[in-house]
């Protein structure tokens, strides 16, 4: 046999000499319960009465010199001095309560989960006395392994050290020392628990998304027991998107909106649901939300979900008209395409943030606005806004009614023209007004199938109409002068931009909590922005290679479509092709109308204020029907007087979500006196100005509009030509609202942003 194999021994007689030695160890470890205990502790397994000492318990004085040799002697451990009882988890005075779901990690929470070191010095520690026990001093042994009581020497050998009587030797030669005078026991400094580390509560300020990026928020929802006391704390507010949560002392209105929006706490011993999960609204339930944040739950949207919501809407086939009404402006083929580009490039702009503003906020666009103008100012934007959607949702459904009155006439269809404009007004307002009153849920699913039904259905028009397309004729066309460009970029910028932006954040409320704001942007943007991009290219393309029908084109799109000789089976879809995109539009403009009349006062709620938005469009709309016959008056009169406020609104709107570091306090969106003043006097300027100064610069062929234009005649400039026709003033009122935010508005977002923090 080997050296080594003589030298180890079995797993049994190392287990022996380890559990022999960690006997010894803890024998030295005094448990003395405290006095809240103390008399209970045995009460309970024993039936003794309190104050009786139990078996296992034996007070100090009742150890006596041949119990101590007794002890000393006995196998199991060599311990003289006070007696010790089992050490169990369960004689812990204070039990750990279960504390509900831990928050989410994301590598900025990881730096809040550094202990936190405490600023006040800890006080000076304190000997706590130990009551009823005698203190044993043990100084440490030179190699680290264990203490050894004073005056005792390590012993030279296994022998010496198993010896019966050594302790108890010891104990006798060494001089008794003086009983100590009792000393009243004093408590440990308390101090508060520290906290866990919170997404929100300790993220340090310069580490906190300062742009777009998400804030991961985890609702921490703690188990309390039934008997204690309510715990009264200021009013919070959780953000839906992940945003930031506010504690502030709040005027009782705000507060009372906190707390509505609030999740309220759990009580019981079982844990609550965790807060994360998600849940999908129902299809036919109607919408129950209305001004206040859409619930962290049923925030269940994707980014890309923007892009059809989006893309349906804004596929018209009108869009064709508005490019034959460029081409009569005198515009060449690249000039067109120079101006439809412009146009919606500047459509992003609005589109883009107020499809942010709606992921902060989880609320309307107009709810959105009073942090811009006040809570009482925002009613001036307001009232705008229900003009704004009445007179283009009529435009929708009219243009939808003219849809099928003129296929009627051109093929030939059973009825008259009355009729049939008629029966296409009433599919169209009912359809849209039942989508709408149900809320988002269902308008989301009929965007997709019209998203995907008009994708395909553009693609037939261009194969029905791609024979009648002459490039190198249209190339041919001379140029117009440079001036009428920005004409035409107003024009597609009203169409585009200007005419959704005052409803961009509607359908970005249900946006998941931590998706990207940028990519929302992106997706909503490009959504509503590539349709009109390539059809009223194709239109202008259409109109520069036809001459002949450019008017047409520009005064009815559908009639100058089939005055194209269409093949015979596409009729049919070239009705479904205008209807549908045309409902898809209407959706949004009466669904978006609803929650205006809502931030109006009007608080009928959602559903009902839906329905009153839907028949007063219904109201215009049949007025328009009966009125109006040429497109092209209707795009370029009206759509530009309106589009001059709304700009001014954009701009300021734009310049503060530009300067905004932190999201919205969604309370005091909610009810005065919290955050947001009742007015912002210096944005209601800038809007009352950028109006003023944009109607002065720009002119209309309608009579009862040739008022506009007056600060042209003031410096001798012919309103209806050059630069005079050029509508330049929706661009300075845009201009105005933006820079003039960005130069004076710092300071009050600060505060707005301070006093929320």
């Amino acid at each position: 046999m080997d050296r080594g194999a003589a030298d180890r021994h079995s797993d049994d007689e190392l287990a022996s000499v380890l559990e022999e030695e960690v006997a010894r160890i803890t024998s030295a470890i005094p448990i003395i319960l405290p006095e809240a205990l103390r008399g209970g502790a045995k009460e309970a397994s024993e039936g003794g009465a309190p104050g009786e000492t139990g078996p296992d318990v034996v007070a100090p004085d009742e150890v006596d010199a041949d119990e101590a040799d007794a002890d000393a002697g006995d196998d199991e451990g060599d311990w003289i001095g006070p007696p010790t009882q089992a050490i169990s988890f369960d004689d812990l005075p204070v039990r750990r309560e279960p504390t509900g779901p831990e928050p989410t990690f994301s590598p900025w929470v990881a730096t809040a989960a550094i202990p936190i070191q405490r600023s006040e010095p800890e006080p000076e520690a304190v000997p706590e006395a130990v009551p009823e026990a005698v203190p044993v001093t043990r100084e440490a042994h030179p190699t680290g392994a264990h203490a050894l009581p004073i005056g005792e020497r390590e012993p030279e050998d296994e022998d010496e050290a198993h010896r019966p009587g050594r302790h108890a030797s010891a104990a006798a030669d060494a001089e008794p020392e003086p009983e100590p005078e009792p000393v009243a026991a004093v408590a440990p400094p308390a101090y508060p628990p520290l906290a866990r580390a919170e997404p929100l509560g300790l993220v340090p300020e310069e580490l906190a998304p300062r742009d777009s990026e998400p804030v991961p928020v985890v609702p921490v929802v703690t188990a309390v027991a039934p008997a204690a006391p309510p715990i009264e704390s200021k009013a919070a507010t959780p953000e839906a998107d992940g945003d930031e949560s506010t504690d502030i002392d709040l005027p009782a209105p705000v507060a009372a909106s906190a707390a509505a929006t609030a999740t309220p706490p759990t009580t019981g011993e079982a844990p609550a649901p965790e807060p994360s999960a998600k849940r999908r609204p129902a299809i036919f339930i109607p919408e129950a939300a209305d001004l206040e944040p859409t619930a962290v739950e049923r925030r269940v949207g994707r980014a890309s979900r923007m892009f059809w919501l989006w893309f349906a809407g804004t596929s018209s086939l009108i869009s064709v008209g508005v490019g034959a009404t460029l081409f009569a402006l005198g515009l060449s083929l690249r000039q067109l395409l120079v101006a439809t580009l412009v146009g919606v490039a500047l459509s992003f702009l609005p589109l883009g943030l107020g499809t942010l503003a709606g992921k902060w906020s989880g609320q309307p666009t107009l709810v959105v606005s009073r942090a811009s103008f006040g809570f009482r100012g925002n009613i001036i934007p307001t009232v705008l806004a229900l003009v704004v959607k009445l007179f283009w949702g009529s435009v929708l459904l009219w243009l939808a009614g003219s849809a099928a009155g003129s296929l009627t006439v051109a093929e030939q269809w059973p009825g008259d023209a009355v009729l049939a404009t008629s029966a296409g007004l009433a599919v169209t307002i009912l359809a849209a007004v039942a989508v709408a009153y149900f809320g988002y849920a269902l308008v989301a699913r009929v965007q997709l199938v019209l998203t995907i039904a008009s994708a395909v259905l553009i693609a037939l028009m261009v194969a029905a109409t791609w024979r009648h397309v002459d490039v190198s004729r249209a190339l041919a066309v001379p140029d117009a002068l440079w001036t009428h460009v920005v004409t035409g970029a107003v024009i597609v910028f009203s169409y585009v931009g200007l005419a959704w932006a005052m409803s961009s954040a509607e359908v970005a409320r249900y946006q998941r909590p931590l998706s990207s704001g940028g990519a929302a942007m992106l997706w909503a943007t490009f959504g509503a922005g590539v349709p009109p991009l390539l059809l009223v290219s194709y239109g202008g393309l259409l109109a520069a290679s036809n001459p002949g029908l450019a008017g047409e084109l520009a005064r009815d799109p559908v009639a100058g479509l089939v005055q194209l000789g269409l093949p015979a089976w596409y009729p049919v879809p070239l009705l479904l092709a205008v209807g549908l995109s045309l409902v898809s539009a209407l959706v949004l403009t009466v669904y978006s109308a609803g929650f205006t009349l809502d931030a109006l006062g009007v608080r009928l709620g959602r559903r009902w204020s839906t329905l009153i938005a839907g028949a007063a469009i219904a109201a215009v709309g049949v007025v328009l029907a009966a009125t109006v016959t040429d497109l092209s008056s209707v795009i370029r009169g009206v759509p530009t007087a309106l589009s001059v406020p709304v700009a001014a609104w954009v701009g300021v709107f734009s310049g503060e979500m530009m300067l905004r570091t932190r999201r919205f306090h969604q309370a005091s969106l909610l009810a005065r006196g919290g955050v947001y003043p009742d007015w912002r006097w210096i944005n209601v300027g800038l809007l009352v100005a950028g109006t003023a100064v944009g109607w002065g610069t720009i002119s209309s062929p309608l009579p009862w509009l040739a008022w506009e234009g007056y600060l042209f005649r003031l410096v001798g400039i012919d309103p209806n030509a050059g630069i005079g026709a050029s509508n330049i003033g929706v661009v300075i009122a845009l201009v105005i609202g933006m820079f003039g935010v960005l130069v004076s508005a710092v300071p009050a977002v600060r505060r707005q942003e301070l006093a929320a923090a």
